[in-house]
């Protein structure tokens, strides 16, 4: 079954033009792997979604879109603040994420999605 990744993924193979290969070649990956990632057998490794991103020029919402689409598509995340801080911050939010209300994760969600905008 697709995920959402895999949904992007193959959106973006049709509307350039192009098949497994050709996108495996673009991001230097093998047409085994793009495919596995496409259809849920593999998560997309840490940056994947910015080297489709980079290797295709997508900007603005077409980028975000792609973003989301790999966060949904993942179920684990590895972060690495660099400050004491950051890591208080993400220790804390690891530890509680699973007893958190929705109306909690939604406030959280607003309050980063306010911040610094993604690399465009």
């Amino acid at each position: 079954m697709a995920t959402e990744l895999g949904k992007e993924l193959r959106k973006l193979r049709i509307d350039q033009d192009e098949n497994l290969m050709d996108m495996a070649k673009k991001l230097d990956r093998s047409a085994a792997f793009i495919s596995s990632v496409e259809t849920g057998k593999k998560a997309p490794p840490s940056g994947f979604e910015d080297l489709v991103i980079k290797a295709y020029g997508l900007f603005s919402d077409t980028a975000e879109k792609l973003r989301r689409a790999a966060d949904a598509s993942r179920k684990a995340f590895v972060l690495e603040p660099s400050n004491a801080l950051g890591r208080d911050t993400a220790g804390l939010m690891a530890r509680r994420m699973n007893s958190l209300s929705d109306e909690d994760l939604r406030e959280i969600k607003e309050i980063l999605e306010r911040g610094a905008k993604w690399n465009e």
